[in-house]
């Protein structure tokens, strides 16, 4: 009976450091420049990235890249196949503190649209809203669960 309580009581203390050790991703928070955050997203996904442009996002082009013109943040950058044929998108934004961030990423998801390039676009399946902290992601591409893998390795 001894032994059994103390393997119910090491067991409890176990699960207990193992939830303190490390903050949900939602919780906790990445620090960084945008552009650097994409060069860990692109090198920790372990597939061919396809050549890419980056563009500072703003009022005139946030609507095209987020599905919303009503999508607020502090600041944002996108990463997009430089061959308009390829469907890839990712898309990081930071969001104010005050931020509805669950509301927010609806908002995406509701609105982003996965066939905005000529002649080509993803399945809903391949189209990825997530965040760590105040970072909203955006993923849409065939290998967004690569993606999407690497940038939750960001809050490790």
């Amino acid at each position: 009976m001894k032994k059994i309580l103390a393997m119910v009581t090491l067991l409890a203390m176990l699960l207990g450091m193992a939830a303190c050790s490390s903050a949900p991703a939602a919780q906790a928070n990445v620090e960084g420049e945008l552009k650097d955050l994409f060069v860990k997203i692109y090198e920790n996904s372990g597939v061919d990235n396809p050549m890419t442009l980056e563009t500072v996002l703003d009022d005139t082009n946030k609507e095209y890249m987020l599905g919303s013109a009503e999508v607020t943040f502090t600041e944002g950058l996108a990463s997009e196949a430089a061959i308009m044929t390829i469907p890839h998108s990712i898309v990081l934004i930071r969001v104010d503190k005050n931020t509805d961030i669950e509301k927010t990423k609806q908002l995406i998801r509701d609105n982003v649209n996965p066939r905005k390039w000529i002649c080509a676009g993803v399945d809903p399946e391949q189209v990825i809203v997530d965040n760590i902290g105040d970072l909203i992601f955006l993923v849409m591409s065939y290998e967004a669960d690569a993606y999407h893998a690497s940038f939750l390795k960001l809050a490790e």
